[in-house]
């Protein structure tokens, strides 16, 4: 059975002063097995950092269900809430904004302990050894580290409540380049050794690849692929997906890099989103149908799923 399943999530925002919508989630649905890597990406604006929010109920959907080990998370409140909830945690982009500036890392890590009830001796510094800080870090402030020793205790207080789930939502964007692959690192040895599954969000395709052993690609709120790595990104189905990849550098001078956008066009107005596929107006393959209707998120080949008209019917020529 899936650790986390996201069923047909739908986000709606109002807009001030309008009637209007905000389509932020348009049916999201995935699952994630235990001790798995998902990679989600996407363009900025895509819905993936609400899908984020959406799924530690920072944020309640408006249409859609999300299990943990089987229970709705969506249905429970209070007190059965944060029972389940400390199973799932998430790790901002920004480690410092996230930290109170006023308060030392330590204290940071034990008023999580105490809240879940997981206070014992020597725990911090356990926690602060496991992402690779000393123990005399649990004395300094936020603003006496490092960008990526910030981000190290926002991982640690995010292993607090002991969670089966962690949530990364770009987590290494807003670290210098040689830090990223220091916190890549650890994320990968946090599930080797401790058997976490992990939502690692990003729009770096290079950097999703690198970890994760399903992919998933969002577009406009909805996810238009999903597979294995190797079969989303080194043959995707979506024209999208095959728009992102090509535009990932290559680091050889001898291939012929595109000078032109492999995605052309403007993401449609989420407020007035268009009829059919929402990616219509910028697709290189558009058809009569794509302007008309929705393709559902369909399995195309075994194991790798696309949201596609044209790949759809293509594949099934084969």
């Amino acid at each position: 059975m899936p650790l986390l399943e996201a069923h047909d999530l739908v986000k709606r925002y109002p807009v001030r002063g309008s009637d209007g919508l905000v389509h932020a989630l348009n049916g999201v649905s995935f699952a994630l097995e235990p001790g798995q890597m998902l990679g989600i990406v996407g363009e900025s604006g895509c819905g993936k950092s609400t899908l984020a929010r959406v799924l530690v109920r920072l944020e309640e959907p408006t249409r859609g269900r999300v299990l943990l080990d089987g229970v709705d998370l969506t249905a429970l409140r209070g007190r059965r809430l944060r029972a389940h909830r400390r199973h799932i945690q998430m790790v901002f982009q920004d480690p410092f904004s996230s930290l109170d500036p006023r308060q030392p890392v330590g204290a940071a890590l034990d008023e999580v302990l105490a809240v879940h009830r997981l206070r014992r001796p020597g725990r911090v510094e356990e926690l602060l050894g496991i992402v690779g800080l000393p123990a005399e870090f649990a004395q300094r402030l936020p603003h006496e580290m490092s960008g990526g020793q910030r981000q190290r205790v926002g991982i640690a207080r995010a292993l607090a409540p002991e969670p089966r789930v962690l949530l990364l939502d770009e987590p290494v964007s807003a670290l210098d380049v040689s830090v990223r692959a220091e916190v890549m690192n650890l994320l990968a040895h946090l599930r080797a050794e401790l058997g976490l599954a992990q939502v690692f969000i990003s729009h770096d395709m290079a950097m999703v690849r690198q970890i994760s052993d399903r992919v998933a690609v969002m577009y406009f709120g909805r996810v238009v692929e999903e597979g294995g790595w190797r079969d989303v990104l080194a043959d995707p189905l979506h024209p999208y997906t095959a728009g992102l990849r090509a535009a990932v550098p290559v680091p050889d001078p001898s291939i012929a890099q595109p000078l032109t956008p492999t995605v052309v066009g403007e993401v449609p107005d989420p407020v007035r989103p268009p009829a059919g596929c929402p990616f219509h107006p910028r697709c290189p393959r558009v058809e009569d149908v794509c302007r008309a209707e929705l393709p559902p998120l369909t399995e195309i080949r075994t194991g790798h799923h696309a949201a596609c008209h044209v790949a759809a019917r293509a594949e099934a020529l084969r």
